[in-house]
């Protein structure tokens, strides 16, 4: 997918579905959908059903073609399908529906959630966040999703994502940038703890290599509340207390929170 293309696909996640998602909200005030209602206006079903289906169809139609591209993780495929399927979803509901509201309703939610994670995984496969174009729709991507739309989309892979782009930073020798990323993959907060070990690791490391010691000792600490069997955060703890001149403390540390270690520095510095 060009540049082109992945702007339109941004903008249109950004602005129609936000468009879309309100507009299913305020219709389903008036949702009639239960079999009794259907048998009582037959003759108001059956004209429904001539003027709805049709166009229905066609968007589960789209939506079932995107799912089987998206099995195969033909995710630009999958994605001009998923456009086409809400588009056509967008159709149905413009026809006003009643008997069939609750129905496009519950298709509408699972194929933006759907389409969202179709995109994410778009913007993460291969090497493209090997390049600074795709770290940049990456970020763009993250970017334009509310918050609403960020829950469809696992945490733990976001918070790889960035991972993954601040390693690269980092193996470059680019620290101010892999700092920042390396901090969105600890703010995701993921219930991943090695990879909480990890991004905390990466952190204190940058930190101590700038001299920032007290900064890079509360990394650690992070790092251990994670994982206390590591050894490379112990080291470096153990390298921190020691240029802080305050190495008689570090069982106290060893054994801190991150919120008990800053404490405890300003108790003993």
């Amino acid at each position: 997918m060009d540049e082109g293309s992945n702007e339109i696909v941004t903008k249109f996640l950004s602005s129609h579905i936000h468009i879309f998602m309100l507009y299913c909200i305020h219709m389903a005030d008036d949702k009639i959908y239960n079999i009794e209602e259907k048998i009582k206006n037959l003759e108001e079903w059956n004209s429904e059903h001539a003027r709805i289906k049709p166009v229905l169809q066609i968007a589960v139609d789209y939506h079932n073609k995107a799912r089987r591209e998206k099995y195969w993780k033909n995710f630009e495929k999958a994605s001009e399908f998923y456009i086409q399927a809400i588009e056509n979803y967008r159709s149905a509901l413009k026809l006003n529906p009643r008997y069939y509201l609750q129905d496009i309703v519950e298709r509408v939610d699972s194929v933006i959630e759907e389409h969202v994670n179709n995109m994410f995984n778009l913007k993460i496969c291969g090497d493209r966040l090997k390049t600074k174009q795709g770290v940049k729709d990456f970020i763009e991507f993250m970017e334009g999703l509310n918050p609403e739309e960020k829950k469809y989309v696992d945490q733990y892979e976001i918070a790889l994502s960035y991972f993954k782009i601040a390693d690269i930073y980092f193996g470059d020798g680019d620290f101010d940038k892999a700092y920042e990323f390396f901090n969105k993959a600890a703010d995701m907060g993921c219930n991943r703890p090695f990879l909480n070990r990890d991004t905390y690791l990466k952190i204190g490391e940058i930190l101590f290599n700038k001299k920032r010691y007290k900064e890079a000792l509360i990394s650690f600490v992070s790092a251990l509340s994670f994982d206390r069997g590591s050894a490379d955060a112990a080291c470096y703890l153990d390298k921190c207390l020691k240029e802080l001149k305050i190495f008689e403390h570090r069982f106290k540390f060893l054994s801190a929170t991150p919120n008990e270690a800053k404490k405890l520095i300003m108790e003993v510095l």
